[in-house]
This record gives structure tokens, sequence and C-alpha cells, in this order.
């Protein structure tokens, strides 16, 4: 009977958008493993069907605010939730907005609450938060009971609010069936898949300006990017690499200089894709990039690694944790042009290579990453808190 299961109530974002966050709460609201444990409830945080539109103050913000606490509130009175799991934000607005207010009002109630971090970003950003809001902030997160980070490196992101104690590590997940490189599509030489918000943040700007000399010495190759423009940056203002701030760079000014230029042929905007148009640029990839400043742990590139794709890629986040360079791919700092460079011809000049690693991958998210194994670890975590 589920009345004899624990209750956990499961807060968060759901598609669309088709990202990270969102993809994975739906992987753990349709988990067998979860479901046959707990007794689980859902209350959505996202009313914006658009990630470009994530994180503005406006009216229907305010107003979505005040409906969600009073939606909140009632499942907690009605459904006497044992334990709450909460995915935080990295800004400021984000804290003050919902994720303060979700955590203490869970607690005011009687719930556990377990907080999820899904960037890698937010200790860096917790920086420049007004003083008042970091005081505010701290005394919500001392209420925690347990914080999940993506990678090990990332457990001092809470520090010294929660204890390392308090701090688990969960991998990002994936449908290994789903996402396979059992389909026979074929392979477009020299096709080099980015996908992601095209932003400063994400590398975007950077590929562009490496494309002249790449293509000078490789003619034949394209680059196709998935997602949208997105102006302006609104989560991440660090490299988290480094930890120097990242100057901004207009990404509507980068592709207008591309497509004006001698190059425009080497370059492809795809907008944001899905379903079966998403898989068929998967399948067809012959090189997965990722330029990212800062990640958790990128979906899309695990979704590349699933289908069997070599990858290049920065180090950042759980990347650099669980991806050995020349294993799965080849490294390069973010930021530094001559080096992601150096990583794609090194990449482009041996197709052999491309494929031994690219079966490597799968076969490395397929023992390591599959929903079955995370979610195992999931129902760990939370049964290890509600017995606290």
């Amino acid at each position: 009977m589920s009345n004899n299961k624990p209750k956990i109530l499961f807060i968060g974002p759901t598609p669309p958008p088709y990202s990270g966050p969102e993809l994975s709460m739906q992987q753990f609201l349709e988990s067998e493993i979860l479901n046959e444990t707990f007794d689980i409830k859902f209350l959505k945080t996202n009313f914006r069907n658009d990630n470009v539109k994530k994180g503005k103050l406006d009216v229907s913000m305010l107003t979505n605010f005040f409906v969600f606490f009073s939606k909140l509130i009632k499942i907690l009175v009605t459904k006497k939730i044992h334990c709450v799991y909460y995915p935080i934000t990295p800004t400021q607005i984000g804290w003050v907005g919902r994720d303060v207010w979700s955590i203490l009002i869970s607690k005011i109630f009687g719930a556990k609450v377990i907080i999820h971090l899904r960037g890698s970003h937010f200790k860096l950003n917790f920086q420049r938060f007004n003083g008042l809001v970091k005081k505010l902030v701290g005394f919500s997160l001392k209420k925690v009971d347990c914080a999940i980070v993506q990678a090990k490196y990332l457990n001092v992101q809470f520090s010294p609010y929660i204890e390392a104690s308090k701090i688990r590590v969960l991998y990002q997940a994936m449908d290994v069936n789903h996402y396979s490189n059992k389909y026979n599509t074929e392979v477009e030489d020299g096709k080099i898949l980015v996908m992601g918000h095209m932003t400063k943040a994400k590398g975007y700007t950077d590929i562009l300006k490496i494309i002249p000399d790449l293509c000078h010495e490789f003619p034949y190759i394209k680059f196709y990017f998935a997602g949208n423009i997105r102006k302006g940056e609104r989560g991440v203002f660090y490299n988290q690499y480094s930890g120097e701030k990242i100057d901004y760079e207009d990404p509507l000014e980068a592709e207008k200089s591309i497509l004006n230029s001698a190059y425009k042929q080497n370059y492809e905007n795809l907008g944001i894709i899905l379903g079966d148009d998403k898989m068929k640029h998967l399948q067809s990839t012959d090189i997965f990039l990722t330029a990212s400043y800062s990640e958790g742990f990128s979906r899309s590139l695990l979704e590349a690694m699933s289908i069997g794709k070599p990858l290049v890629y920065t180090p950042v986040g759980a990347h650099r944790e669980v991806l050995e360079d020349g294993v799965h791919g080849f490294s390069f700092v973010p930021g530094e042009l001559e080096n992601l460079k150096t990583a794609l011809k090194k990449m482009l000049k041996d197709s052999n290579m491309r494929l031994a690693i690219g079966q490597t991958n799968r076969d490395y998210v397929v023992s390591n990453f599959s929903i079955q194994k995370i979610a195992g670890d999931f129902k760990s975590i939370i049964l290890n808190t509600l017995a606290l």
C-alpha cells in the first residue's frame, strides 16, 4: 500500500523546456525504483516553457510566487510529507524568490529537506550576493538535512553552512536504452555538434572564433549548434576552472560575424532540437564538443557518450573527475582557444581513434550512469536522510 511508504515531495521543473534539470526531474518521477519505495508527490516550479525567459522578474513571476507557496503549504499540510527534494538555483533572485522560503516552510511543517545543486557555480555566485541575502541564504542552508552535488570535488559548495557529513554525490543519469548506438545512421564526416545555450558561458563565442583557422586546415568540417542564443548571462558569471570572472561577449554579434565571413558554410544554427530530430543529429555527428566555462554534469555530453561519440570537452564540474583526457576524448581549459584547436585537430586526424573512443564512451555510460543505477543511489540518499 502506498500509504505505508514514506511520502516524498519532489519540487522542480519538468519539460518543456527539454534541458538537463527538467529531463532529470522527469526521470526521477518516472523511476520504478523510486516509486516502488516512496509515495511520491510533485509540485512543478516552471511556469515558462522557454529557457530564454528563465530568471526574468516580471508580473507573472510575482503572481506565480504566491500561487506556488500556497500549493506548497497545502501539500505539506494535507499529505503529511516526510521529506522534500528540491533542486536549488545558483542565482540571488532564485534564492530570494523561492529557494530560501521553500526550505524554511518545508522545515516548519516537519519535513526533512534534501537540496540538489545541478551546477557548479553556487559558491562563486554567492560571493556576489547582497550582505543581507547572504545571511538569509546561510540561515536556510543550516536547516538543510542533506545536500546533493554532481561531483565529489563540489562538496565544498555549501561550506561552512552545511557540514561535510550531510553532502552526497549523485551523478547525472541516462536512459541507456533510448540513447544508444543501435541505429544504423550514417556519420557525417567532420560534423561537430554542440548542444546547449549559445552564450559566452557555454563557450559559444569561443568556438566561433576558432572556426576560420580550423576550417582553413579542414575545409570539409561543419559546426552544428543546437540550442537558443541567449543575450546576457543570468546564472554563470565565473570560469569555474580558474575562478576568474567571465568577460561577457554578445553571441548575436559573434554569429553575425561568422555569417558575414567566408566560413558561413561551415556553420549551422539548428535552434532547439527535440525528439527524432535531436536523435538524428546525435547519431550522425562525428565529434561532440562542449566548451562550457561551468557545468555540474552536462546532460548533452552524457547523451553523446551514450550514443558512442568521442568528446572534446572542458574539465569543469563532474567532467574533471569522471572523464579521462585521451580516453574519453580530449580536454582543454575553458577559454584557451589554442588548446581548443589542438584538441579538435587531434580528433579530426584519426577516424579509427574516434570510433574506438566512441565505443569506450558508450560502455562507460552503460556501466556507470544508467538511470537504474543512479535512481538506486538516489533511493539510498533519501532513505539515509529519513533515518537521521
